[in-house]
C-alpha cells in the first residue's frame, strides 16, 4: 500500500505546473477517495482503485487508511496532525445503511446530509467545519458558486500539521541570500542556516536529499535538491516509488552545512482535471456507479476540493500533515554542503512513510 501511496503523491505532482511553489496532502486526498470507494461499484471502483491503491485489495485499502487515521488521533508521532476529511451528500438522497456503518467503522463517520439548494448555507457550514478542524488555517475552502442544483456529492480535504525541528535552526544566523527560481528570475529571500549538523543524508549525481527529523525523529521532512539548477520537472518525472524508497534505504547520518529558505505556500485545488488525467473518470459522470453509497441512481462525484498550507522556519514546520541513523566516525569527516537555492522537491512522512505532505518550492 505505502508503494501504491508513494506513486500516487508523485502523480498528483507531476500533473501540476513546475514553475510555481505547490503544497497537497497526498494521503488526504487519499482517505477522501476510500470514502468514495467504499460506495463505488463495478469499473466506476476499478478506476478509483487503480489510481490511488493500484494492486491493492479493498479490504487492505480501508485497513490502512483506518490505521492511519488512528495514528493521527493518537499522540505518537510527537507532532500535531489534525485533518478534516468528510463528504457531504444532498440531504434528499436515502443512503444504505451498509455505507454508513462501513464509513464509521472505517473512517470515524466523517460523512455529512446537506442541503446544497442552499448554496450559501451549504458553503459556509463547509467552510466552517474545515476552520475548525485546522486551527483556523484553512479559510473559505468552498465558494457558493462551486454548488448548484445538480450537486450531490462533495468531497472536502483540508489537513493541519505543526511539528517542531529536532534540532533548529539558529534565528541569528539566517541572512538575506538569492533563490535562483528560474532562468530569468532571481528572488531574496531569507536563507536560514547550520553548520556541521547530522542529518540524515543522500547523494547521487542526480540529486542532494536531506533529512530534517523533528521532535522525536519519527516523523520527517526530506528535501529533494536536484543537482541541475533547474532540473526539479526532470527529476519528478524520472522518479517513482521504487526509486525514491530505494534512495531512503540507502540515506545515513552525515554532518552537513545546510542552507534552507523560509517558505510558506498555500494551495488550493479542485482535483478533478488532475483525477480524471490519472484515469478516474467514471465517478464524475451521470453514468457513475454508486450502488454502495445510494439506492438512487444519478449519484456523482461534482468537486474533489482540497487545501493545503504549509510554513517552514527556524523552529519546526505549520502545515494545514525516518529513521535517523546514527554512527560513530572516528575520523575526520569533511562536512556536506546542502544548499537549496533553487526549486526543490520536499516531503513529509514518517517511519512507515506514509507522505503527509508533498510539494515543490520555487522562492
Amino acid at each position: 500500500m505505502i508503494t501504491a501511496q508513494t506513486d500516487f503523491a508523485l502523480n498528483l505532482l507531476r500533473d501540476g505546473e513546475f514553475n510555481s511553489s505547490t503544497i497537497l496532502s497526498p494521503i488526504s486526498i487519499s482517505i477522501a477517495l476510500a470514502m468514495v470507494y467504499l460506495g463505488a461499484k463495478e469499473n466506476t471502483a476499478s478506476q478509483l482503485r487503480n489510481t490511488f491503491a493500484k494492486d491493492v485489495s479493498e479490504e487492505k485499502i480501508h485497513a490502512h487508511f483506518s490505521s492511519v487515521l488512528n495514528l493521527i488521533s493518537s499522540s505518537n508521532l510527537n507532532v500535531t496532525i489534525e485533518s478534516a476529511n468528510r463528504a457531504y451528500f444532498q440531504n434528499d438522497f436515502k443512503l444504505l445503511d451498509s455505507y454508513i456503518e462501513g464509513i464509521k467503522k472505517h473512517y470515524g463517520g466523517e460523512f455529512e446530509e446537506i442541503d446544497f439548494y442552499q448554496a450559501s448555507a451549504a458553503a459556509e457550514k463547509i467552510n466552517k467545519f474545515v476552520a475548525t478542524s485546522t486551527h483556523d488555517k484553512i479559510q473559505n475552502l468552498i465558494t457558493p458558486d462551486s454548488i448548484n442544483d445538480l450537486t450531490r456529492l462533495v468531497l472536502i480535504n483540508a489537513i493541519y500539521f505543526k511539528g517542531e525541528w529536532d534540532i533548529p535552526f539558529e534565528v541569528g544566523y539566517t541572512k538575506d541570500a538569492d533563490f535562483f527560481s528560474s532562468p530569468d528570475n532571481t528572488k531574496k529571500v531569507k536563507m536560514m542556516s547550520l553548520s556541521e549538523t547530522k542529518f540524515p543524508y543522500f547523494e547521487s549525481n542526480e540529486c542532494q536529499i536531506l533529512g530534517l527529523p523533528y521532535k522525536n525523529q519519527q516523523v520527517t521532512m526530506y528535501i529533494i535538491l536536484p543537482r541541475e539548477r533547474f532540473g526539479l520537472e526532470k527529476l519528478v518525472k524520472n522518479m517513482n516509488a521504487t526509486t525514491l524508497t530505494q534512495i531512503l534505504a540507502n540515506k545515513s547520518s552525515s554532518k552537513v552545512d545546510v542552507k534552507l529558505p523560509r517558505f510558506k505556500i498555500e494551495s488550493s485545488f479542485n482535483l478533478v482535471p488532475t483525477l480524471q488525467n490519472l484515469g478516474i473518470t467514471e465517478a464524475f459522470r451521470d453514468g457513475a456507479n454508486f450502488g454502495g453509497i445510494s439506492e438512487e441512481g444519478n449519484l456523482k462525484v461534482s468537486d474533489v476540493i482540497h487545501k493545503a498550507l504549509i510554513e517552514v522556519t527556524e523552529e519546526g514546520t505549520v502545515a494545514a500533515a525516518a529513521t535517523h541513523v546514527g554512527f560513530q566516525n572516528k575520523m575526520l569527516v569533511i562536512s556536506k554542503k546542502f544548499t537549496a537555492d533553487h526549486p526543490f522537491l520536499f516531503f513529509i512522512a514518517d517511519e512507515a512513510q506514509n507522505i503527509y505532505f508533498i510539494g515543490q518550492h520555487h522562492g
